[in-house]
């Protein structure tokens, strides 16, 4: 039952002023006071959210920082302080500090939101030292995180003034505390320090010690798939555009196309690029247009944590692959890769024409020198000629990302003709931005239900979107007469 206003002049001046249809919406119950009853609909306010473009997720190893948790960094000093140095490379070794050379190469080349996770089998240990008085041990020191970076700190204790002090000191940091009673030290070194937590054993009046190092660190990185699947697992509820498992090549392509299908199924679409194994650029067997494929590797710096002397090594494709994520992560979704410098210190493979012609067309992206150097053609791994692109995958996800932005405060809200009718105009308004972006040429979007789909609760969004894609050849035709 609805309350219709029966006095004459009333009815006028609701009519006149379009009230009158919103006041027969009020149910009789909410309507008890004389007054005009106004009801306002928020669908006109609805719009799409940000969408991110260039969020990259990072699995690797590290030689300090929190292990099986997820750091969100904005900086390559920031990844340093949290994960420890590049540390020195080993051209034999399967086990180098592959997290922190990879945000390098993703930071250099103009990522600028990384989501990383350090990954460490079981034998990870914090370093350690225990301070003593003659034989007497009175107080422990552990390193703040397991790993090597740990075997890098030093404490001491000297007496200046009159005042006994407790030093403590990595490659970068530098600690002093006043020492009044071992129980009070313990506390302020536990609740100020950076570097290690103090363990109480016995109140004494300690003599000078020298400065030694903590000892026993262990980072733990003999890892093998199992780790990197429970590091992806970690990034699936972020917002994250592009994936690497640092330091992995193309033969991890099956664990990486899982966790993107994975992905893909609860709603985080993604992209993955990884490097070439070696020796595998002209025959490998990938074919997933979500998948990209690098090669060769480049050339770095490696620094020896002892001497601190830095010297230049060439590195595998899996870290041009972290260089291209950041590269790609800088750009728009519409822009493409090819033709782009990437900011590195060389490659450690030169392909002559024939060769790159070669890895074009077995879907490998490959990095030549050439006035710097420069993605030759900014390709998937895909066979399908409709996803060969990277923008067209790029500009895909992005509108998916998009409409589902825009689709989903509707949820709940009335299956009827003005709220479809908003909910129109609300992707309306993102697929003309991709359209003034040049992301889209153009595109058609209906959002419809019948009469048995509004029972069941559905709208039908249907879309036809066209992509823009990029310039990878320029054919010229010159007359002479």
């Amino acid at each position: 039952m609805w309350l219709i206003a029966e006095g004459k002049s009333w009815r006028v001046i609701l009519e006149n002023t379009y009230l009158n249809k919103i006041i027969k919406q009020q149910p009789m119950a909410e309507i008890i006071l004389p007054g005009t009853y106004i009801k306002v609909y928020d669908e006109g306010l609805i719009s799409t959210g940000s969408v991110s473009t260039g969020n990259i997720g990072i699995v690797g190893i590290a030689d300090k920082g929190p292990i099986g948790e997820v750091k969100a960094l904005s900086s390559f000093s920031e990844a340093r302080s949290v994960f420890g140095e590049v540390g020195e490379w080993d051209s034999k070794s399967k086990d180098n500090l592959s997290l922190v050379r990879s945000l390098e190469q993703i930071f250099n080349n103009g990522g600028r939101t990384v989501y990383a996770v350090r990954v460490a089998t079981n034998t990870a240990t914090s370093a350690s030292l225990d301070l003593k008085k003659g034989t007497a041990k009175f107080l422990s020191l552990e390193a703040k995180t397991t790993g090597t970076h740990g075997n890098l700190i030093s404490a001491g204790i000297t007496e200046v003034d009159g005042e006994k002090k407790l030093l403590l000191a990595d490659d970068k940091n530098a600690e002093k505390y006043t020492i009044t009673a071992i129980n009070e030290l313990v506390e302020l070194v536990n609740e100020k320090s950076s570097l290690v937590k103090a363990a109480f054993v016995k109140e004494v009046d300690p003599d000078k010690i020298d400065a030694a190092n903590l000892s026993g660190g262990n980072n733990g990185e003999k890892i093998n798939s199992t780790h990197y699947k429970n590091g992806l697992e970690l990034l699936e509820n972020d917002i994250i555009n592009i994936v690497l498992m640092a330091g992995q090549d193309s033969t991890s392509a099956d664990l990486l196309g899982g966790h993107l299908n994975k992905s893909s199924e609860n709603k985080r679409e993604r992209i993955t690029i990884v490097g070439v194994a070696p020796d595998s650029e002209f025959n490998h067997s990938v074919n997933d247009d979500r998948i990209i494929l690098v090669t060769p590797g480049i050339k770095a710096r490696t620094i020896n944590p002892q001497t601190r002397k830095e010297t230049t090594v060439d590195l595998p494709a899996s870290y041009a692959a972290a260089a291209i994520a950041g590269m790609l992560a800088s750009l728009p979704v519409q822009a493409s890769p090819t033709n782009k410098v990437l900011a590195i210190s060389g490659l450690s493979k030169l392909y002559n024409t024939g060769q790159l012609e070669k890895l074009i067309q077995t879907r490998v992206l490959a990095v030549e020198k050439r006035e710097g150097y420069r993605v030759v053609k900014g390709i998937t791994t895909a066979t399908n000629s409709a996803w060969h692109q990277i923008t067209t995958r790029r500009i895909v996800d992005y509108a998916i990302y998009g409409v589902r932005s825009g689709c989903n405060p509707y949820i709940g809200k009335l299956n009827n003709e003005r709220v479809r009718g908003a909910l129109k105009a609300t992707l309306d308004s993102f697929l003309t931005r991709m359209v003034n972006d040049e992301a889209l040429i153009s595109y058609e979007l209906e959002v419809t239900a019948t009469r048995a789909e509004q029972i069941e609760g559905v709208v039908m969004v249907s879309m036809t979107l066209r992509p823009t894609f990029s310039i990878d050849f320029i054919k010229v035709n010159m007359y002479l007469s």
